[in-house]
């Protein structure tokens, strides 16, 4: 019973962090309509269910990487304070390097994907 009461409240926090996220993270907000957005085109154009899996995974991959982006940004902020760093400069940076690089991979997945599907349509 103890660690079903400890799921339950891992849950609950993890709920507690989609609740911050959604109320003030405006980027999780945009990534999470993409995300919606992308999956509802991949319906209505008739792709496989491999490829509207593949696209899901990557648009998922995006908004953990945008969580885990998030964590590091107000963890260093709240180290320095307001104060400028440099190092703490190159740390944000490059986890918000690592949400681009997710966000290409997202975007050229579903349009390789987008173009495939059209081109079968118009043979």
């Amino acid at each position: 019973m103890n660690e079903i009461k400890r799921l339950l409240r891992a849950g609950s926090y993890a709920l507690d962090g989609l609740g911050y996220l959604l109320k003030k993270e405006k980027n999780t907000r945009l990534l999470l309509g993409i995300a919606l957005l992308a999956l509802i085109i991949c319906t209505l154009l008739g792709f496989s269910v491999f490829q509207t899996m593949f696209v899901f995974f990557t648009v998922m991959m995006t908004l953990v990487t945008e969580v885990l982006n998030t964590a590091i940004e107000v963890t260093l902020d709240l180290q320095v304070q307001g104060r400028y760093h440099p190092k703490v400069k190159i740390a944000k940076d490059a986890a918000s390097c690592a949400v681009l690089f997710c966000v290409i991979t997202s975007t050229a997945t579903f349009f390789v994907f987008l173009f495939s599907n059209l081109l079968k349509v118009n043979q």
